[in-house]
């Protein structure tokens, strides 16, 4: 085994989570980071690529998992840049309300369009301050790449720009999804 996954794919279906990688609700080995998957006999778990220093830049595309989601900005750890881990260390990245989309920024409720845990798919708008990058996903193809439900740890499946949708419970939740060109 040795592919290169991301935050929140199945590794195995069963087994025991090494480093960078956790165990979900229904015993399914997850990936907690971006990597390589490797498989040894105390479990399976993911490395994190060794190289040069990838610094984000005004710009870049980046994926990352939401931490936390507030009132006036979701806060993101920030997995990929340009497709490539951060060697060295992960990025904190943040996503203010003004700064989710293109339209209508006055009415953004972040709690309708993150979830903790979500993948997204963002571009750096800025430095920001001394703590994060400011991200924006503001244009069709950013935003929710990836939701997990809460009780069925499944994927959850677009429906919608502003939707997704439990394929095992049928329950839908409001996010800002991606386009994801196929």
């Amino acid at each position: 085994m040795s592919r290169v996954v991301a935050p929140g794919d199945v590794l195995r279906d069963r087994g025991v989570a090494l480093e960078g990688a956790r165990v979900d609700a229904l015993g399914r080995v997850r990936a907690t980071t971006c990597g390589r998957a490797v498989e040894r006999e105390d479990g399976v778990g993911v490395e994190r690529a060794r190289g040069p220093l990838v610094v984000p830049r005004v710009g870049d595309d980046v994926h990352g998992r939401v931490l936390r989601v507030l009132e006036r900005a979701a806060h993101v750890d920030i997995a990929a840049i340009n497709g490539r881990a951060p060697v060295g260390g992960g990025f904190a990245g943040t996503i203010r309300r003004q700064d989710v989309r293109a339209h209508a920024v006055d009415s953004v409720e972040l709690d309708r369009c993150f979830r903790a845990g979500d993948v997204v798919r963002a571009k750096v708008l800025s430095l920001g301050d001394a703590r994060s990058f400011y991200l924006t996903t503001a244009s069709d193809e950013l935003g929710v790449v990836r939701a997990t439900h809460r009780e069925s740890g499944e994927t959850m499946l677009p429906v919608s720009w502003t939707e997704v949708q439990c394929p095992i419970t049928g329950e839908v939740e409001d996010r800002k999804v991606a386009r994801v060109d196929e």
